[in-house]
């Protein structure tokens, strides 16, 4: 009896694994054909099948938050939330990021997006420069840290502020050089 229920373990157990593994690979195999589906369209996306690739993006992580593709492709629902105009929503997401996967190597751009989102989507500029700040402590040799500095340096500004500043500190350059 002993002998017949080891294998009959094993077996169960390998069946087990392959079913799950073939249904992860169907869920990326529909997450592929729906951005090859979106990027191949030359006019504006279809919102529908945007937030339907959304939503693949989220199921697979909700599903498989061990797999090593879960914080990638919740990456990608952020940028996605973003281009969708979904500033609350992609906040949530890098939240989410931030928890449950902190030692993503795109943590970095994940910060530095929450203060972009906080900034220009949801305009609470004292939590953009709050996450800014944050971002140049944490990763002060960042590509983005330029960037994150720039921002800083002005929040709040309108464009036409920007403007003026650029114009003026370009006929301070221009006189200098004379």
């Amino acid at each position: 009896m002993k002998r017949i229920f080891v294998p009959f373990v094993a077996l169960v157990a390998i069946t087990f694994m392959v079913a799950c593994t073939s249904k992860l690979v169907k869920e990326q195999k529909n997450i592929e054909n729906i951005e090859k589906e979106l990027s191949a369209q030359e006019a504006r996306p279809d919102p529908a099948r945007l937030e339907e690739l959304l939503n693949a993006y989220l199921a697979y992580v909700d599903k498989h938050s061990a797999d090593s593709l879960a914080p990638f492709y919740l990456y990608k629902a952020i940028n996605l939330s973003m281009g969708m105009n979904q500033g609350e929503k992609a906040k949530q997401l890098t939240d989410r990021m931030l928890n449950e996967y902190p030692k993503y190597d795109r943590i970095p751009e994940t910060v530095f997006l929450k203060a972009y989102i906080y900034e220009n989507m949801l305009g609470n500029l004292g939590q953009a420069l709050s996450t800014y700040q944050d971002f140049l402590s944490r990763f002060p040799d960042h590509e983005l840290a330029d960037d994150a500095q720039a921002a800083i340096n002005n929040l709040g500004k309108s464009p036409e502020e920007l403007i003026r500043e650029f114009e003026a500190r370009a006929a301070q350059q221009q006189q200098a050089g004379q």
